[in-house]
């Protein structure tokens, strides 16, 4: 990468991602290359849905995305160069998931805790539309079908810890001040 603006850029993205993981219970992230990565696997320990061989939705906890910062990133992107769903499941369950693509709204330059975010959403039914058939017709389909109140399938925040306090004073604090 000879772009040192590109450069300086990914490696704050690299810093933000981190940190961000580094305050999730949910979210393991493992960057592919230097100090400036540009590839990047994300593994979600998060509720969400798939499709078993025998036909049944089920809920799954595990699910791995490749995110892919390429060199004109800054400039043009196109979600399918840089979103892969990579598994372990063969049937990911989403109206915006059919492996190994993931539609997602994507802009030049979208920071990529904004792709974490957005990824995990996605995963845990906070984010999709059935207005059209998507990638997958028929989690589309079954989804347009579904009590609203089914959705997210996973309650818990991204981020939620606040690395100036514990968990102990996290609790505290949600039972007014009390320890």
């Amino acid at each position: 990468m000879a772009d040192r603006i590109f450069g300086s850029w990914l490696k704050r993205q690299h810093q933000e991602a981190m940190d961000l993981a580094s305050n999730s219970d949910i979210l393991r992230l493992r960057p592919l290359g230097g100090s400036a990565p540009q590839l990047y696997i994300a593994t979600y320990l998060a509720n969400g849905l798939v499709k078993a061989p025998n036909g049944a939705i089920l809920v799954a906890n595990r699910f791995d995305v490749g995110i892919a910062l390429h060199d004109g990133y800054l400039r043009h992107v196109e979600p399918a160069q840089v979103l892969s769903y990579l598994g372990p499941h063969q049937n990911p369950w989403h109206p915006n998931i059919r492996p190994p693509f993931m539609c997602l709204t994507l802009y030049p330059g979208t920071p990529l805790v904004d792709i974490l975010f957005a990824c995990y959403e996605l995963l845990t039914f906070r984010l999709y539309y059935t207005g059209d058939e998507g990638l997958n017709h028929a989690a589309s389909q079954w989804a347009r079908h579904q009590d609203p109140s089914r959705f997210p399938t996973d309650p818990r925040p991204l981020k939620w810890r606040d690395p100036g306090r514990s968990p102990g004073l996290v609790e505290a604090a949600k039972d007014g001040g009390r320890p």
